[in-house]
C-alpha cells in the first residue's frame, strides 16, 4: 500500500508541476489560456493546479504513517536534517512575506509593470521561497531517514531547476534599469 501511495506522490507532483509550466510557457509565447477557456481560464488553471498541489501534499502527509525503508542511521544526519528543515522553512515563509500573496501565488506574474523584488533575502536568491521549499523537503528527508521522502525532494527539485528557469525569463526582460537578473 505505501509503495501505491509513494507512486500516486510521484504522479501527482510531476502533473503540478506539469500543469504549471506549461501555463508559463504559454504565457511567453503570446499563448493566452483565455483562448482555449475564455475568461474562466485563469481560475481553471489555479484549481487544476491547486488540486495537484493539494494532493501531492496530502499524499505526502499520508505517506509519512507507513513504514519506511530507510536510507541512513545517523544520529547527527537525523538531526542535521531537522536543522536544515527549520532553515528551509524559514527562508521560504520570509521570501513569501517579502513577495506578497499575489506574487507568491503568481496571480500577478505577468502583468504589466510589476516590480522585480530586490530587498533583504531577494537581494541574495533569486527564488527564497522555492530554494527555502527545497531545503525544507531535503532536511525532513534527512530527519525522517525515509528513502521515500528523499525521492520525493530529489524528485521535486529536478522538476523545479526547469520551472524556476521559465519563471526568471521576465525578470531577466525587466524594464528596469539596473534590474538585470540574469546573472
Amino acid at each position: 500500500m505505501i509503495k501505491i501511495l509513494f507512486i500516486l506522490t510521484v504522479i501527482s507532483v510531476f502533473l503540478a508541476v506539469s500543469v504549471e509550466s506549461l501555463a508559463f510557457i504559454l504565457q511567453l509565447k503570446g499563448l493566452k489560456l483565455t483562448q482555449w477557456f475564455g475568461q474562466r481560464a485563469f481560475i481553471i488553471h489555479m484549481v487544476v493546479t491547486g488540486f495537484f498541489w493539494a494532493l501531492s501534499f496530502g499524499l505526502m502527509a499520508f505517506l509519512q504513517f507507513g513504514r519506511h525503508p530507510l536510507f541512513h542511521s545517523s544520529e547527527i544526519l537525523k538531526w542535521a536534517g531537522a536543522f536544515v528543515c527549520v532553515g528551509g522553512l524559514v527562508m521560504a515563509i520570509w521570501g513569501f512575506l517579502l513577495l506578497g500573496f499575489k506574487r507568491s501565488f503568481g496571480l500577478n506574474f505577468f502583468e504589466d509593470n510589476v516590480s522585480v523584488v530586490e530587498k533583504s533575502l531577494y537581494r541574495i536568491l533569486k527564488n527564497p521561497e522555492d530554494y527555502g521549499l527545497w531545503m525544507a523537503l531535503a532536511g525532513f528527508a534527512l530527519f525522517t531517514r525515509s528513502v521515500y521522502n528523499l525521492a520525493l525532494a530529489v524528485e521535486f527539485i529536478v522538476l523545479m531547476i526547469p520551472h524556476i528557469y521559465v519563471e526568471n525569463i521576465p525578470l531577466k526582460k525587466s524594464p528596469y534599469p539596473g534590474h538585470d537578473r540574469s546573472s
